[in-house]
């Protein structure tokens, strides 16, 4: 590298490339209004690189320009330029530094809560509890004593047995058990009779406690006591206990669906809308001025970026996009077949849960109809269960 002095170095330095046919012009139009050059080499047989200082390129330029020449900086240097560079890298030092801190303040606070083990109790009802005891998104996590909190917890949802909140960071894993019910306790003393609970043909009688008032083959009706509560005893005449047993008998169904044979079908229009906001904490702000709720018929589609990385941190900052897809709609013919098939499907579904859970189909037929633009399906099924239940004496 060419020598210099320290001055120069100190105010900054530009090496360019002149080029031209007048070079002599133009050193002599720098030597008239006072740049001096740190050095001057040729660069061919019509251009010379020369050295200057940095505050002195824009007056080089306008020499060149008179002289027909063209100036171009190649490179510079120098502690102005050194200055800028040291001042771009700490700042951008800065900003990281200040990105790790806000990463750092973040996992202090807890912006996501984890429901596990709950079936009957809602997660809202736990999370609801957890915002009794001082706990919700935003709580300082450092402050928490889990031992003090577990107690609370479980004193603010007595349907919970057993109850913990393990911190990971910004998430917070709340794992519970729910209490089993305590089972019905049968007991002789509560008087009660087995009634039919639908008709039958009875096929099949089991008796625990009482006295059995069919036989198999009675065809019984709904509400016709099938065991009796009161008992004859040999040694203690007659009483009345608590009727216990199983009645199987043969039950039969008739249900029946219809659907129409015509549909609506959509149709997009190719109109496509999109709204966007941000969610920071428990706030929306929306970047429209029009309500959300669309005038036209339409499919949203909504969107979510929130500001997390799994299992490494979470802010409590979303933004969202609802992108709504017009369409229209038109009458179309519906598949007689597929749609004969998903009523029997919904028959069938039907019929299950009208059954007991020990209860068997014996057959099951479908017959299908069609008249008016509407499809009519029918299920008729012949099961075999238990069809007594218990009813206190004189109700």
């Amino acid at each position: 590298m060419k020598s210099y002095d320290l001055l120069n170095a100190a105010a900054g330095w530009a090496e360019c490339r002149v080029s031209g046919a007048l070079l002599a012009a133009f050193l002599n139009g720098c030597a008239n209004r006072g740049l001096r050059p740190v050095s001057a080499e040729p660069d061919g047989d019509f251009a010379l690189r020369v050295r200057l200082r940095s505050g002195d390129v824009k007056k080089a330029e306008r020499i060149a320009r008179k002289t027909q020449c063209a100036l171009e900086v190649i490179s510079a240097g120098g502690a102005p330029r050194f200055g800028r560079t040291v001042l771009r890298r700490a700042s951008v030092a800065a900003g990281l530094l200040l990105i790790a801190l806000l990463l750092v303040w973040s996992k202090l606070y807890i912006w996501e809560i984890e429901v596990t083990g709950n079936a009957p109790v809602p997660t809202a009802r736990i999370l609801d509890g957890l915002r009794e005891c001082g706990i919700g998104y935003g709580s300082f996590w450092p402050s928490i004593t889990s031992d003090i909190l577990r107690s609370e917890l479980l004193i603010e949802l007595p349907e919970l047995s057993w109850a913990t909140v393990n911190i990971h960071g910004s998430r917070a894993e709340v794992i519970v058990r729910e209490r089993v019910p305590k089972p019905e306790i049968w007991s002789d003393r509560d008087k009660a009779d087995v009634v039919a609970a639908k008709p039958g043909f009875v096929t099949g009688v089991r008796v625990l406690n009482g006295t059995a008032k069919v036989r198999q083959g009675s065809a019984v009706l709904t509400g016709e006591t099938l065991i009796s509560a009161e008992t004859d005893s040999a040694f203690s005449g007659p009483r009345t206990v608590h009727a216990a047993g199983t009645v199987l008998a043969e039950t039969y169904y008739e249900l029946t669906a219809l659907a129409p044979l015509t549909q609506a079908e959509k149709v997009y229009t190719g109109e496509r809308h999109s709204r966007w906001a941000v969610v920071v904490g428990k706030n929306r702000y929306n970047f429209y001025g029009n309500s959300s709720i669309s005038t036209a018929a339409c499919d949203r589609i909504t969107t979510v970026w929130d500001c997390a990385v799994g299992g490494v941190f979470s802010l409590p900052v979303s933004v969202i996009r609802e992108t709504e897809l017009e369409y229209g709609t038109v009458e179309t013919e519906r598949d007689g077949f597929l749609a004969c098939r998903e009523l029997e499907a919904a028959l069938h579904a039907r019929l299950l849960s009208e059954l007991g859970p020990e209860a068997e189909i014996e057959s099951e037929r479908f017959s299908a109809s069609a008249a008016n633009g509407v499809i009519t399906v029918t299920l008729r099924a012949k099961c075999t269960e238990d069809i007594g239940i218990e009813v206190p004496v004189g109700q």
